[in-house]
Order: C-alpha cells, then sequence, then structure tokens
C-alpha cells in the first residue's frame, strides 16, 4: 500500500490543501483542523453538514505558507490575523462570521464562549482509493473525489480485506492502528470548488456500506509521513 495523497485542513470546515508531506504526534497531524468557523453572535461553530447557512463553508479554503495560515475566497486571500478576514467571510456567509484558535475566547450574546472542536478529532483520518474507485463504479455521473471525504492520507493498492478495525500497519519507524470506520455525513454531498452537490453520494455509502467509508488510525508517536511513502502489515 502506497501513501499517494496527503491532505492539511487548518481550519475545521472548509476546504484544506494537498501536501507532500505531513507530521504528526500521537494527537494528530500538526497544523490540522487547529482553527474554527465561529459566529461571531451567538458562538456557535460552523457546522455545513447540519447547517443550511453554513454551506457555503466549503467554497472556501485554507492553507499553510510561510509559516501562516492562509483563507482563501473567490476573489480574496487572507491571513488568519488580517483583521480584513472577518469582514470578508461575514459578507461571503451574510451573518457576522470569523476564524478562531482551539482555545480563544469569543464574547457572543450568551457570554464568553470557549472555541473547541464539535467532536473529538481522531489522530488520522484514511480513506483508500479502492473504496473510491468503487464508489464511482456505483456512481458513474458523479465525480467521486477524495476533498467529498476530508482525509488526512488517500492509500493506493492493497486489499480492503485486510483493513479491519485493530489493524496494525507500520510506517516508517512508527506504527499505526485503525480505531474505528468513519461513519459519513452530509459533508460529503455539499458542493466545492468543481464539485456539485450530489446527494446520490451519501445515499449510496449508506446503502451500501452502512454509511461507513474510511477509517481513523491512531499513531505510535511523533513521525511523519510522505506521498510514495510504503505502509506495510505489521
Amino acid at each position: 500500500m502506497i501513501v499517494s495523497q496527503l491532505w492539511r485542513y487548518p481550519v475545521a470546515s472548509i476546504g484544506g490543501y494537498e501536501t507532500g508531506r505531513l507530521d504528526f504526534n500521537e494527537s494528530g497531524v500538526f497544523g490540522d483542523r487547529s482553527s474554527f468557523l465561529i459566529d461571531l453572535t451567538t458562538g456557535e461553530t460552523a457546522a455545513p453538514e447540519k447547517s443550511a447557512r453554513w454551506r457555503q463553508a466549503l467554497q472556501l479554503s485554507a492553507a499553510s505558507r510561510d509559516g501562516s495560515v492562509f483563507v482563501n475566497g473567490s476573489h480574496w486571500t487572507f491571513a488568519l490575523d488580517d483583521e480584513r478576514l472577518d469582514d470578508a467571510l461575514s459578507e461571503h456567509f451574510g451573518f457576522r462570521c470569523g476564524v478562531r484558535s482551539s482555545g480563544a475566547s469569543v464574547v457572543a450574546h450568551d457570554g464568553e464562549i470557549e472555541v473547541r472542536s464539535r467532536y473529538e478529532i481522531a489522530p488520522l483520518h484514511i480513506v483508500f482509493a479502492e473504496e473510491m474507485h468503487a464508489l464511482q463504479s456505483a456512481l458513474p455521473d458523479t465525480t467521486i473525489d477524495a476533498r467529498r471525504f476530508r482525509p488526512n492520507v488517500v492509500i493506493e493498492g492493497g486489499s480492503l480485506e485486510n483493513i479491519a478495525v485493530g489493524s496494525r500497519f507500520a510506517i516508517g519507524d512508527r506504527s499505526m492502528t485503525i480505531t474505528e470506520k468513519t461513519k459519513r455525513c452530509g459533508m460529503t454531498m455539499i458542493a466545492q470548488d468543481g464539485l456539485t452537490e450530489d446527494a446520490e453520494i451519501l445515499r449510496t455509502i449508506v446503502r451500501q456500506r452502512s454509511r461507513c467509508f474510511g477509517v481513523y488510525a491512531a499513531v505510535s508517536g511523533d513521525g511523519a509521513i510522505a506521498v510514495g511513502a510504503e505502509l506495510t502489515p505489521s
């Protein structure tokens, strides 16, 4: 099995960027989903898969460059610490919002709120090319793209028969253990750059795969993974 794609998402719930290497520790990928899109009036954390008001989140993306994180809109790019970003995001969504880092405080109408993730983030999120090929065969008129599933790692080759909860693999001098299958939500069907909205993607995953597509994994310690690296059963 070979690593064919690596992705980092500096801001949760918006698009990320493809990279050649990811550094990680037992808590996860460095710089991944460490900031959050927030309603600055209510303190609500963005949930595009649940609320239509946040659906436009996936028309945005974020990327790290020269030690800073930049958020990209259709006609603008601002660093996270640029005061113009809040205004650009508020215009994009039609209500007051901004990006805040985990642990930051937001003064909302109900008082001060600490920014935190809506769910516990697994160290690594992995999708297999074999899964995507099978889904593409089931939906020939749909574009199946890794971006719909927001993985950190895409694996090419190997057999899914060898992938089960508890399976262990070596990544260089570190080990990786599959901890659970990834239950899919409405994020898979939301439109984003170059991809149209398509509810059949989630419906098909529910019907054919009991809502599961991809896996989460824990890692044994500090390490790195690069495109082209081989994963071997251990």
